[in-house]
């Protein structure tokens, strides 16, 4: 009966996405990786825009270390993704779209993106370049650097875009 109500519901499509669902990242016949680091962090980068922190997540190391301009290391894929779930629990929005990629070495990708934190009428956006080292077609590190330059002023731009919407911010369309 649940098969049922689920292949009649016409949200059927969202029902099978709010599910976890994990990611091959490895070719088990080859045990080689899938996916390039570029594919990696492309994909890692889309799940974050999109808020699919489930995707996200999975494409992440045990042992992963995450650092950021400005704050301190988020060592290991849990305490990541207590900070993707507070995100997702907060009011705090956050969106991304993927500006460039390219792999340096073959282990390593970098990407420039847009990063906007949401949070009503107030959306603080700048630019942010990342930097992945992935093993096994997983993130072992990831590194955000942002220019604090460029988020003082991305800062003043959110303010002022609450007081005036025209000057509110918003995201460029995806290059990639």
């Amino acid at each position: 009966p649940l098969n049922r109500e689920i292949e009649a519901s016409p949200t059927r499509h969202v029902q099978f996405a709010r599910r976890p669902r994990h990611i091959g990242t490895i070719d088990h016949v080859n045990n080689a990786p899938l996916w390039s680091p570029q594919d990696v962090a492309e994909r890692f980068v889309d799940a974050l825009g999109s808020g699919d922190y489930e995707i996200a997540e999975q494409l992440l190391a045990k042992d992963i270390v995450y650092r950021r301009t400005g704050g301190r290391p988020l060592r290991g894929r849990a305490a990541i993704a207590r900070h993707f779930r507070w995100h997702a629990r907060t009011r705090v929005a956050m969106q991304a779209v993927l500006l460039a990629s390219e792999q340096s070495g073959c282990a390593v990708a970098v990407t420039d993106r847009v990063t906007a934190l949401v949070y009503g009428p107030l959306r603080l956006q700048f630019q942010v370049r990342g930097t992945f080292e992935v093993d096994g077609g997983r993130i072992v590190a990831w590194r955000d650097e942002a220019d604090v330059r460029a988020v003082a002023r991305a800062a003043a731009r959110a303010v002022a875009g609450v007081v005036y919407a025209p000057a509110r911010p918003t995201l460029p369309r995806a290059v990639i």
